[in-house]
């Protein structure tokens, strides 16, 4: 009986797996986006400029044209260039925009709304109480590179502020403990103090005499734990790129060679380097480097410089560790 269990797990275990893997993938070469299948057979050529890749894998926005279903393999018009994916009420939206608007849709009930500003990327800041639990989040949407929109996260995505401000107008609040609990952006003359439900708590005339380099005075900073009622507050950085490691190990990749036994090319480890050969010719040699394509999460990609290419290996979402690629396209080499 113990074994019919096991047994039965094991398919179960199988079947969810499957459900997860993708019928297509995308590829680039040359700098132009392509798709192959899961057995590397192309199935577009590489004609589209970009690529947007969300909703953990499941869609691929090409040119702000048209949206390929990875899993499914169907097509649909795309309202504009994938921006942001936001999660309402345990649901997924998403962002997109074309040359004149942004729009927000629901994947599963085809719902669209159109949004009152267009938006090039949006940011989303998780703000915490004073018991670090958190609150709220701050939104913001980037008309320019460096003018911005502070918006709530709901389904209109609603100005909290109706003005623009350049990205140098603002500044987040932390916590002790990094957290943050709030912001503050320069408005009319005035220092104007958010907290972690958004709301505006304090307002502070900006003295004539200021650092050009910083945000606050040090009279300001002493008086912020004050300001938001805690022991310990200071200024964050609104500004601050986070930075991504992309160092993983390619090892699971080695294994190509047996699971893709129709291909001429499999994958080799030479010291520290992962190294495209040819079965037959031991002349030929393409040196591949590990790559971050970062949207909702991070992808795991091969990056091959030398004829400007990219194939994803992520084993969550392809059944083998096979190279992904159209091999016609090693032999133009």
């Amino acid at each position: 009986m113990k074994k019919i269990i096991l047994i039965l797990t094991f398919i179960c275990t199988l079947v969810v797996q499957s459900q997860e893997y993708r019928k297509i993938v995308p590829f680039k070469y040359q700098d132009k986006w392509g798709l192959v299948d899961s057995t590397a057979n192309e199935l577009l050529k590489p004609t589209y400029k970009s690529v947007n890749i969300y909703n953990d894998f499941m869609y691929a926005e090409f040119d702000g044209q048209v949206i390929y279903n990875l899993k499914t393999g169907s097509k649909q018009k795309a309202l504009g260039k994938y921006i942001n994916s936001i999660q309402l009420k345990k649901e997924m939206y998403h962002v997109f925009s074309d040359e004149n608007k942004s729009y927000i849709t629901n994947s599963k009930n085809k719902k669209t709304r159109q949004l009152s500003n267009k938006y090039s990327r949006l940011d989303f800041t998780q703000l915490y109480n004073h018991k670090n639990e958190k609150a709220s989040v701050l939104v913001r949407g980037f008309e320019k590179y460096y003018e911005v929109v502070l918006l709530k996260k709901d389904k209109k995505l609603t100005s909290i502020i109706s003005e623009k401000f350049n990205t140098e107008n603002l500044e987040f609040i932390e916590n002790q403990q990094g957290n943050i609990i709030g912001f503050v952006v320069k408005h009319n003359g005035k220092y104007v103090f958010y907290n972690h439900k958004l709301k505006k708590i304090k307002k502070i005339k900006i003295p004539k005499k200021i650092d050009s380099y910083s945000f606050f005075t040090p009279d300001i900073v002493s008086r912020l734990p004050k300001i938001y009622g805690i022991e310990n507050a200071k200024a964050g950085c609104a500004d601050c790129a986070e930075i991504w490691d992309n160092s993983w190990d390619l090892s699971s990749l080695l294994h190509a060679e047996d699971t893709n036994k129709k291909g001429d090319y499999y994958l080799l480890r030479e010291g520290r380097n992962y190294i495209i050969k040819h079965k037959e010719d031991n002349t030929f040699s393409l040196e591949m480097y590990p790559d971050l394509f970062d949207y909702d999460k991070m992808y795991r990609a091969i990056s091959i410089s030398k004829i400007k290419a990219l194939f994803f290996y992520d084993s969550k979402y392809i059944r083998t560790p096979a190279i992904l690629f159209p091999q016609k396209y090693f032999v133009s080499e």
